[in-house]
């Protein structure tokens, strides 16, 4: 069995080459999130212009032009400021500068996510990913704080299978392993029990 270090050290060497790149897949577009489509559900009823910068937006994601994304997303915080739009436009933002190495900046715009959508479905995806980039950087105590509220039942594995993953890289296995468990048992269930139950193996602890 393996040594706590060396599990400790497994497991940032594994958030180093996949964390970010799995929850930064494309934030919005091909799989989508539930955020998109609702804005798909809503766009008639929206402002068309912020409609078009919306979708200009996108699709400058999607394929990696960080320019464009940054032309929109400053359209739609400015003029748009008292909608979702802007709100959106901030996590896009944060992608492009994960892309870019600019952790900072994209723990920034998610920040402002966090304080403006109150308790709503963008403002716990933006924790999420918020907990990820700061556990990119090492801000492990950061990460738990962004995460130290009741999550709702949609995004509660999520929540505390990364709460498991910062505890672990901290060393506190015990803490870890509970953390893990409680994913394991949330409804909705984790995205990916099988990985879920790997980390708990690499921890010694069976379920």
């Amino acid at each position: 069995m393996e040594t706590e270090e060396e599990q400790v050290e497994k497991l940032k060497a594994w958030f180093k080459e996949n964390g970010l790149s799995i929850v930064f897949g494309i934030v919005i577009g091909v799989g989508g999130i539930g955020g998109y489509r609702y804005w798909v559900h809503v766009q008639e009823t929206t402002a068309a212009e912020a409609s078009a910068h919306f979708s200009d937006m996108l699709e400058g994601l999607a394929a990696g032009k960080g320019d464009s994304v940054q032309q929109h997303a400053d359209i739609l915080i400015a003029d748009f400021a008292s909608t979702e739009y802007a709100l959106m436009a901030q996590l896009a933002l944060a992608k492009n500068h994960v892309g870019n190495g600019e952790f900072e900046k994209a723990a920034s715009a998610l920040q402002q996510v966090v304080g403006s959508a109150e308790q709503g479905p963008l403002a716990y995806l933006a924790r999420t990913r918020l907990a990820l980039v700061q556990i990119q950087s090492e801000q492990y105590d950061q990460a738990l704080g962004s995460l130290a509220i009741e999550f709702p039942g949609e995004f509660a594995a999520r929540a505390d299978e990364l709460r498991g993953d910062i505890l672990a890289l901290q060393g506190k296995s015990a803490e870890a392993i509970e953390a893990y468990r409680k994913a394991q048992t949330a409804d909705p269930g984790p995205a990916n029990a099988k990985f879920l139950q790997q980390k708990l193996d690499d921890l010694g602890s069976s379920s």
